[in-house]
């Protein structure tokens, strides 16, 4: 379509529409011709495009026209401040509703709680409406317009936003992107073999074509779901499944199933979610004899994604949720022309998974060499950075840098699985291995941030000395996460240093994915009184307390693309600068060993004072040629 086209078709549209607010009309007209291009570069051959492309319009004005005065009020006050999801005051955690406190109205019950911890951004897991047996943890949606009864109707959903917001409050959601459960209606539909909801899937007559797709897609769960097609027997039929057999992957070559997603997205936009996740979009497009991740195409709907969610409602942000090689990752923020037009935050994972390398090795060189090799992500977008969440820790480090280092990439991925899962080496950890494969033993990583740290062993063997190296160890990863900029997320639980949960063995639903082992119920008993405790449990809470309030405190915490990584020949230390706007640094030393060490002075290059202040304990400290620094401790030095 040329340019005058694009023009004269958006103007005949806005001159039909009612909708007077200039605002919408200014970004309609700033995105409409990128989204024109976009859709046409997907579907010029597709019998649906004019169709599909006139109810995608249509939508952007419904959801404007039910959008409250309130949202587009908190609109606004972002769009004057586009990267606020990147301030040092943002922190977030993420929770299952059922397992932190039953459901919406419980939730609504433990504002106070985030409120006195520090917590301002919630991750709510998955709570749309889902079959009750199989469901994959609530990945599996049956109906992306209702809510899981478990935790209630729409209006307690509503209520809790509301007191959320009341609150200053963000919500994150996870919205699957990529598939849907085989109950949903449009799954229950094709499989009756109605033509048009046929189309929304990736139907086959017989193997010959999902052979052909086989021989470059990977499986996702080889154990427990091995291939990447189901066979439907009432048919004699195919669908494609990357995930689980009861998830139906959509066909988003068909354009009405974009459309029908993006309305479904700003439904929700409408009802408070200020962040969306967006679940597997790696896997959104796929091409027979191509890999079936982050295909070019992948990037171009997840464009259209943003760019119709900012012409509706601009004050939402997008999270990918892409646990890809740091060179895929980046292109998630948008790459070129496209910088910043695709997702605003992505899972920092390469990191995470380094971190737990680091502890476990106790040297941080290849954290070091891998964060060199990062590509820079464009401004105003951010990462979220974790030490733990819901799934499992996948070891993907970068084969040439372990080599690099001479080491045997598969012999170094099996060490760290020994030390977290078999206690070797003196280990102090209690994980589990997860999707193991069994030609070489390599496997992912599944633990609570207790068992992993070695909290929940050394409570066991009520073992003092140990307690107190495992709380070390989990205010380190808490205070490393929280300095590195971006949004801090902090899994629920962690905070108290809850223990694996070894029950979910027992449940039918859940007993063949041993990630539940770190997705434990939520023990307010611990927290009860918890500031006049002197418990273990309260030690880890009131640390990571402090943490979050002094990090609120300091600017040079936010993500204005300014950390800087320094070189230092201690390898047991991880040393790294933040910068504020103002010019003012924050020089972040972590130590990852169990023994004490030092660092020198000319770590400081343009430092000529002698004496530092340490954010963490309120005061001053002098400044050596030589300087020690404990067991797993960290410091905030400004200079």
């Amino acid at each position: 379509m040329q340019q005058a086209e694009k023009l004269s078709k958006l103007n005949t549209f806005l001159e039909d529409i009612k909708i007077k607010d200039k605002n919408f009309h200014l970004r309609l007209g700033a995105n409409f011709p990128i989204i024109s291009d976009l859709y046409q570069k997907l579907y010029a051959n597709s019998p649906y495009k004019d169709e599909a492309f006139d109810l995608l319009l249509k939508s952007l004005v419904k959801n404007f026209e039910e959008r409250s005065s309130l949202q587009k009020k908190r609109d606004m006050t972002r769009v004057s401040n586009p990267n606020w999801y990147s301030s040092e005051k943002i922190v977030g955690m993420m929770l299952y509703v059922d397992l932190f406190n039953t459901d919406f109205n419980g939730l609504k019950e433990k504002i106070p709680y985030f409120r006195d911890l520090g917590i301002n951004t919630v991750h709510l897991m998955p709570f749309l409406d889902v079959p009750e047996f199989e469901n994959d943890g609530g990945y599996a949606v049956r109906n992306y317009r209702e809510v899981n009864p478990k935790f209630g109707i729409m209006k307690d959903f509503e209520a809790l936003v509301q007191e959320f917001q009341k609150n200053d409050m963000n919500l994150i959601m996870d919205f699957v992107l990529n598939h849907c459960a085989d109950q949903h209606q449009w799954a229950v539909e094709a499989r009756k073999g109605h033509p048009k909801y046929k189309d929304y899937f990736y139907f086959f007559p017989d193997r010959n074509l999902p052979n052909a797709y086989e021989q470059t897609m990977i499986e996702i769960f080889p154990d427990t779901s091995p291939g990447n097609f189901t066979y439907l027997p009432e048919s004699d039929q195919w669908v494609m499944t990357l995930f689980y057999g009861y998830q139906w992957d959509l066909n988003y070559k068909n354009p009405m199933v974009l459309v029908e997603m993006i309305d479904t997205m700003l439904f929700w936009s409408n009802k408070g979610i200020d962040i969306f996740r967006l679940d597997a979009v790696a896997f959104m497009w796929k091409v027979i004899g191509k890999f079936n991740q982050n295909l070019p195409e992948v990037h171009s709907l997840l464009q259209l994604f943003k760019l119709c969610g900012q012409i509706v409602a601009p004050g939402v942000a997008y999270i990918a949720e892409a646990i890809v090689a740091p060179e895929e990752i980046i292109k998630y923020f948008g790459e070129g022309v496209a910088q910043g037009d695709e997702c605003d935050i992505a899972y920092n994972a390469n990191f995470m998974a380094l971190s737990w390398e680091a502890l476990a090795t106790q040297n941080t060189n290849l954290l070091k060499k891998s964060i060199k090799a990062v590509p820079k992500k464009p401004r105003n977008t951010t990462w979220i950075n974790y030490a733990r969440c819901h799934d499992d820790i996948g070891l993907g480090f970068d084969d040439k840098l372990v080599a690099e280092l001479g080491l045997d990439s598969l012999q170094h991925r099996l060490y760290i699985l020994k030390y977290y899962c078999d206690g070797f080496n003196g280990s102090f950890a209690l994980g589990e291995r997860f999707m193991i494969e069994h030609e070489t033993g390599n496997a992912r990583i599944s633990g609570s941030m207790a068992a992993l740290c070695g909290f929940e062993k050394a409570s066991k063997e009520n073992n003092q000395e140990q307690i107190q190296l495992a709380i070390k160890r989990i205010n380190l990863q808490h205070a490393v996460v929280l300095s590195l900029g971006g949004l801090p997320m902090i899994y629920s639980g962690d905070e108290v240093a809850l223990p694996n949960n070894y029950d979910y063995s027992h449940d039918e639903s859940k007993k063949y994915d041993n990630r539940w082992l770190h997705r434990s119920k939520m023990n307010w008993s611990l927290v009860e009184n918890i500031e006049d405790s002197t418990s273990a449990q309260a030690q880890v809470y009131k640390q990571l307390k402090q943490l979050i309030e002094i990090r609120k405190q300091t600017p040079a915490f936010a993500d204005n693309n300014d950390l800087e990584f320094i070189d230092y020949e201690n390898t047991h230390l991880l040393v790294y600068k933040k910068t504020d706007s103002k010019g003012g640094e924050i020089c972040v030393i972590v130590n990852f060993s169990e023994f004490d060490t030092f660092f020198e002075r000319s770590l400081f290059a343009d430092f000529s004072g002698d004496k530092m202040y340490n954010l963490l304990t309120g005061t001053d400290i002098v400044i050596h040629e030589k300087n020690f620094i404990g067991a797993y401790d960290v410091l905030w030095l400004r200079k």
